[in-house]
Order: structure tokens, then sequence, then C-alpha cells
């Protein structure tokens, strides 16, 4: 993900942060502040098939703190959120701590934009307000009804200027809407489901 060409062209700076240590590093991911023109952001990245464990997900946690605290949009960087709660390997303690992360990230009143390589939005859209996706081959086969913002970039160098306009129109909404917003998508995920 930091090494990709997107994200070199699209982030201007990054300083990867990583939490207290106290159990283990969490360094299935990225995540640290980050810049792109003048708007900061955290950032937390990944690879779409990390399979997180609970000190990855109170590393995740941790920076959504961190995020609350300084007022600074979160920017998911093919982020994976959804845990396998049903696998054999998912300990209770594991369970418990993505759930406790995901639960955070609902309840979060700063703007959260998604960077995704290709669409993937159930379940995934119910943590984020946005997302902007490379679609570099095939048609876009989002579900017409969702509720989120979506911009398609038609290349990477397009990526900088549609998260930057996602995120004005999402900073224009109070937090409280944000909230409200993501648990109504929320509600309808599990309605259809």
């Amino acid at each position: 993900m930091i090494d990709s060409q997107q994200f070199q062209d699209t982030v201007h700076r990054f300083i990867e942060l990583y939490g207290d240590r106290t159990e283990a590093m969490g360094d299935e991911i990225y995540a640290g502040l980050a810049w792109i023109d003048q708007t900061k952001f955290v950032l937390i990245g990944g690879d779409e098939d990390a399979a997180f464990k609970p000190a990855t997900w109170r590393r995740v946690s941790r920076f959504f703190d961190l995020a609350q605290e300084l007022r600074r949009p979160v920017l998911l960087w093919d982020a994976p959120f959804q845990a396998d709660m049903t696998a054999p390997t998912s300990s209770l303690h594991h369970r418990s701590a993505a759930q406790n992360t995901q639960r955070h990230l609902l309840k979060l009143t700063v703007p959260v934009i998604g960077v995704f390589d290709k669409l993937r939005l159930e379940p995934d859209c119910a943590s984020i307000d946005a997302a902007v996706l490379l679609q570099s081959e095939g048609q876009l086969s989002a579900d017409e009804t969702c509720p989120i913002l979506v911009k398609v970039a038609e290349d990477a160098s397009h990526l900088k200027s549609n998260i930057l306009e996602l995120l004005s129109r999402l900073s224009a909404l109070p937090g409280e809407t944000l909230v409200h917003q993501r648990l109504e998508v929320l509600r309808q995920s599990v309605v259809k489901a």
C-alpha cells in the first residue's frame, strides 16, 4: 500500500505511528498522520486480505481516538474492517476487539473516507461516509441504492482531487449527522440480510 504509486502520488507526507506496543505491534496495517496538499488526515491502510489480530484492532481503535481528539478526518486506504466472527480461530478476545473497533468507527464525529482498488461496499459501507474507487478495468458494479458518496477515479492522478472534493462535502455536515447516517446504513444492511 505505502509503496504503491497511487499512494505516493496522492499522499504528500506520511508519518507512521505505532501505539503502545503492550502486547503486539499490530503490524498488519500502516497507520499514522497523512497530508494531502494542506489537508491533514489520520490514515489507516493495509492489505485487503489481511486478517487482523486483537492487537491490530486495538491499534486501529487508538487511531480513531486520535482522529476524534485532533478533529482530523479518517482516510481508510484498502483497510479491511470486517472480521470473520464465525471462523474457528476467532476467539472471544478477537471478536470483542473487532466489534469494539467497528462500533468505535461508526460513532466517529469526523468524516471517514475509504479508498479502494475496487468496489466492495457490502458490508463495509456502513462504516464510511464516502468512497473513492480506482476502477482500472470493467464497469462499476455498485448497488445504485448505496447511501454513501462514491467517486470513481479514472486514473491515479484523480485520487487526490476526488478525496478532497468528498471531504469538502462531508465537512459541511455536523458530526451527529455523520454518525446518524452510518447507523442508518447499518440498519438498512441488517434489514436486507
